[in-house]
């Protein structure tokens, strides 16, 4: 195995669990629909036991999306230094690692937010059936 193919297998890896964790996470945004508490003649609410789960689900999704914009900008300011550099397309050159520390963070951090949410969702669920 060459360093190639296992960075492309974190790539695939990786983004893989993004786009689930962005499904759980619309998904999670339904169950907490389904169960909000109707009043009459109103919206309804959000039912107390599933705020917290809602919070972090839309913490999750806010993360996914500051992590791709802060990649995307981190990466086209640093193609565009090494453009001004006078840079050949075949040129190979080493980017600091510290330009992906914060795409690294934003990655855990929701992906650890969503299970949290999850287990909170799953409880509620629990409580719910038995």
């Amino acid at each position: 195995m060459k360093l190639k193919d296992s960075r492309d297998l974190y790539y695939f890896y990786s983004g893989k669990v993004s786009d689930i964790s962005r499904q759980l996470g619309f998904a999670a945004i339904a169950v907490v629909w389904l169960f909000k508490i109707s009043v009459t003649g109103t919206a309804g609410k959000i039912n107390p036991s599933l705020q917290w789960p809602l919070v972090l689900v839309i913490f999750s999704l806010l993360m996914d999306v500051v992590q791709y914009l802060y990649a995307s900008a981190a990466w086209g300011i640093f193609n565009r230094y090494q453009e001004e550099k006078k840079r050949k397309e075949e040129d190979e050159f080493l980017a600091n690692e510290i330009i992906n520390w914060p795409t690294i963070f934003l990655f855990w951090s929701k992906v650890i937010l969503m299970a949290i949410a999850y287990a909170l969702i799953a409880r509620f669920l629990l409580k719910e059936i038995f």
